[in-house]
């Protein structure tokens, strides 16, 4: 009998979902079943286990710990580029910051959110253009919240060190050259001017949250569609309070707020964000 076919008859797989969903909020059925051995099996071995399925089976029958949270970590999806799918970094460049910076030129302060960092691309990438498009903010304040569920990522994240293939996923010759140090044994590191205005923390956005700034702009790309829909709205509320009064939330192509209360649509160049509804208490 092989593994795969072991879980499905005990039913150790959807005992593993709901306590993925019930810690980390991501909800998957059978149908990603596939995912298990590729996600983990080095784990499991590693561990002292034959394989995942006795990891598994060691997992949901005893209570929550250490080696639960590995599992749960390795099942997230950690994909992520420098200026991923880069029409929202030129939405962000040309029209979502310039708003935002108008509205704070009289505090100089900038708070900005990417809660689901991963290995550090998207906020380094947000930091590159703040450098680059817009020189009155030299004397701002301007903090940077890099946020992921997985502590393995946020430290890879916090060395900002990359290799070669990394840095070539999305930054031309030019913004290489400008913001990163050729450490010449096949990494680079990001400049440290841009590293002091991004800071990372572990934060489980199902949980309760630690105290925070209230944001002018929130990156949740390409997480809400791995939660179901009661978990989506109690992060979104959340965010909602998170929010200045006219901050702008932002998500991935494929995920939408139409028919979500507390925030209005707007668009620009056929990129959909979200600014806060005042008028509305969520």
């Amino acid at each position: 009998m092989n593994q795969t076919h072991f879980l499905e008859k005990s039913g150790t797989t959807e005992t593993f979902f709901r306590l993925l969903e019930k810690n980390l909020g991501i909800s998957l059925d059978l149908s990603k079943e596939y995912l298990l051995p590729s996600r983990l099996d080095s784990l499991a071995k590693k561990l002292g286990f034959t394989g995942y399925a006795p990891f598994l089976e060691n997992l949901v029958k005893t209570p929550t710990g250490q080696n639960h949270w590995k599992a749960f970590e390795a099942m997230t999806t950690n994909e992520t580029m420098f200026f991923r799918d880069i029409f929202p970094f030129e939405v962000l460049r040309d029209n979502i910051l310039p708003q935002i910076i108008e509205r704070k030129t009289t505090s100089k302060e900038l708070n900005i959110w990417c809660a689901a960092a991963s290995t550090g691309q998207e906020p380094y990438s947000l930091a590159m253009i703040l450098k680059e498009t817009f020189p009155e903010l030299l004397d701002w304040n301007i903090n940077i919240s890099a946020t992921d569920i997985c502590e393995h990522v946020l430290s890879r994240a916090q060395d900002a060190m990359y290799s070669d293939m990394e840095v070539r996923r999305g930054l031309t010759k030019e913004r290489l050259s400008e913001h990163f140090t050729d450490l010449q044994d096949g990494n680079y590191q990001v400049h440290n001017n841009l590293r002091k205005i991004v800071h990372f923390s572990k934060i489980n956005l199902i949980k309760q949250w630690p105290v925070m700034p209230k944001f002018d702009l929130i990156l949740i790309r390409n997480v809400l569609i791995y939660f179901n829909k009661d978990t989506r709205d109690h992060v979104l509320k959340k965010m909602h309070s998170q929010l200045t009064n006219e901050g702008i939330l932002i998500l991935g192509s494929s995920e939408s707020l139409i028919f979500e209360t507390g925030y209005i649509s707007e668009r620009y160049k056929n990129f959909r964000f979200y600014k806060k509804d005042n008028l509305c208490k969520i």
